[in-house]
């Protein structure tokens, strides 16, 4: 792990090398932290993310210099930037039934409501209602789904799904579930699935 000041954590510093996975404990938690409440850092973050992944990995580590930072602003003839505060997150958030946000979904009869995204997990929660009838579009799973249906009935692969039922789906699977009678759940997913019919669902 590479050492610095916990006390006075900057995030144009703490990103190169998470990027890096150079970060462990509580820097590598802050880090997450910090992209997943600002889009802007968590764009930053990616920016680097990128870069990493075309660094040759056969070339040596190679320890790094305490005071490779200053170095640079001096030869730049830079002062060295003042580290931005970023708030850690609270230690639990909640979203109150009637305080949920539902918004149209692309697919006509659907509503979802959105309690979290994470940018770095590139994950999503939430809530989706559809109406009786609805067909969801075929897509493919980039990761592990998650759903928990809270009332109505959930076809998937010739297996009807109610109230209680909870639904596991693994990286690479597929499937167009649809509701005869309209239905509610719980969900967690990647914000990278598939949807070919369709334009991106969910995105940040």
């Amino acid at each position: 792990m590479v050492g610095m000041d916990t006390e006075n954590r900057c995030f144009c510093e703490l990103a190169p090398l998470y990027a890096l996975d150079l970060l462990e404990g509580q820097e590598r938690a802050w880090v997450e932290q910090a992209a997943a409440a600002h889009p802007d850092l968590a764009a930053e973050l990616a920016e680097y993310q990128s870069a990493v992944s075309v660094v040759p990995y056969s070339v040596p580590v190679l320890p790094m210099s305490s005071t490779l930072k200053q170095q640079l602003f001096d030869r730049l003839d830079l002062d060295s930037p003042a580290p931005v505060a970023v708030p850690l997150s609270p230690s639990h958030q909640a979203v109150r039934s009637q305080d949920l946000d539902w918004q149209p979904h692309s697919v006509p009869g659907v509503m979802v409501a959105i309690v979290h995204t994470d940018v770095v997990k590139r994950e999503i929660v939430g809530f989706l209602r559809a109406e009786p009838g609805v067909r969801y579009p075929h897509h493919r799973h980039a990761a592990i789904e998650e759903l928990f249906m809270l009332e109505g009935d959930l076809v998937i692969e010739n297996e009807t799904y109610g109230a209680g039922d909870y639904i596991r789906s693994t990286p690479g699977s597929s499937h167009a579930p649809y509701t005869n009678g309209g239905c509610r759940f719980f969900f967690r997913t990647s914000l990278d699935d598939e949807y070919p019919q369709l334009t991106p669902v969910f995105s940040t």
